[in-house]
């Protein structure tokens, strides 16, 4: 069987969410099959993924040219079996000749369309239903995006396939220093819709009790920042606030470890991947109990209203001042989390991907 796969977040050298599962999951299939693999990419891949079995095409570097490219290439030069997009639906949309299988990250576009991307939230209006209904088969990351996708398309729940996704680290593990105190620290991109806003305020409340607290807030710049660095600006704790840009994937084990606690509080994920990573650590955890999140973290940290500045605040104080009840939420999270595997979403994708191409 020959695969085609669209592999562009793959092979970015620092990866958020999407390309995190590009990158196991491709390279779990490389390895799992003697099955051929069409890897379509902008950039060089990984020398991990340099095997008998792939076929390397690189394309145009601009996204909407490579995404014709990549449409005329499958259509009209290449004999594929079955075409895995992970994260893009221009392909999947347009593609006839080929069945399709689509991964669907999640719908922020349509639920929160103010805290996104506005050319994101475009080109996803104009050809996420296509793509939905042109696709042979979806693979959902989780339940929350199954059922999001019901709900707004109208799907066929019978065509949705959920497979979660996993923890994971690189090998190489570098130390990154974080200030000396209990360390309150996020992960992910610094956007609207992570709602770190309110954590800041949580944080802010917290500070009389706890001086010696940081808030450390690890990721790169998003869309519409600027409230956020007004607030953190305007804060009077602000040199208590540390935003890290410049992490490297070794560094991360090591920021992580470092941390009293893990907060999440964002509006909506597909996932969730950070609160699993921290899990996975053994660093408590306090998430949204919103769209995807409780079907991660589960009864292994604590959820809060992500609206609720006050819910926050108790939730952080609970884990910073009650070692009992941090060491509670270390050790269901370490178990929780080994219930997550790579291994299992690589077997869930390529069963589906033989499914449909055979």
């Amino acid at each position: 069987m020959i695969i085609g796969i669209d592999v562009r977040e793959g092979v970015k050298t620092i990866r958020a969410g999407k390309g995190e599962y590009v990158y196991q999951v491709v390279g779990g299939l490389i390895k799992a099959t003697q099955h051929q693999f069409v890897l379509l990419t902008d950039q060089p891949l990984p020398s991990a993924w340099q095997q008998d079995n792939v076929i390397v095409k690189k394309g145009p570097t601009n996204s909407l040219i490579w995404q014709l490219w990549a449409w005329l290439y499958i259509e009209f030069t290449r004999s594929l079996d079955v075409y895995f997009s992970p994260t893009s639906l221009i392909v999947p949309a347009l593609l006839r000749s080929v069945p399709v299988v689509t991964a669907l990250m999640d719908f922020v576009s349509f639920l929160f369309p103010s805290t996104h991307n506005l050319k994101s939230v475009w080109l996803e209006r104009m050809w996420m239903r296509p793509a939905l209904i042109n696709s042979r088969r979806l693979i959902a990351i989780s339940e929350s995006t199954k059922q999001d996708a019901i709900k707004l398309f109208k799907i066929n729940p019978q065509k949705i396939i959920v497979t979660l996704l996993a923890a994971s680290f690189v090998d190489e593990d570098e130390p990154y220093p974080l200030p000396p105190g209990p360390i309150i620290l996020f992960v992910g991109t610094l956007e609207p819709r992570k709602n770190l806003a309110i954590l800041v305020k949580a944080f802010e409340g917290l500070k009389p009790e706890l001086p010696a607290a940081k808030l450390v807030m690890v990721g790169r710049w998003g869309w519409q920042r600027e409230e956020l660095q007004q607030t953190i600006g305007q804060s009077p704790y602000r040199r208590d606030i540390h935003i890290l840009t410049d992490v490297k994937p070794a560094q991360k084990r090591s920021i992580y470890k470092q941390a009293q606690v893990f907060v999440f509080p964002s509006l909506y994920e597909g996932f969730g991947l950070p609160p699993l990573e921290a899990m996975s650590l053994g660093v408590p955890v306090v998430a949204s109990k919103v769209a995807s999140l409780p079907e991660v973290v589960g009864a292994a940290g604590i959820l809060v209203n992500p609206y609720a500045e006050n819910e926050l605040y108790e939730a952080m104080k609970g884990i910073l001042t009650d070692r009992n009840l941090a060491e509670k939420y270390a050790q269901a999270g370490r178990h929780r989390a080994t219930q997550f595997t790579w291994d299992k979403t690589v077997q869930h994708t390529l069963a589906i991907l033989e499914e449909i191409g055979k």
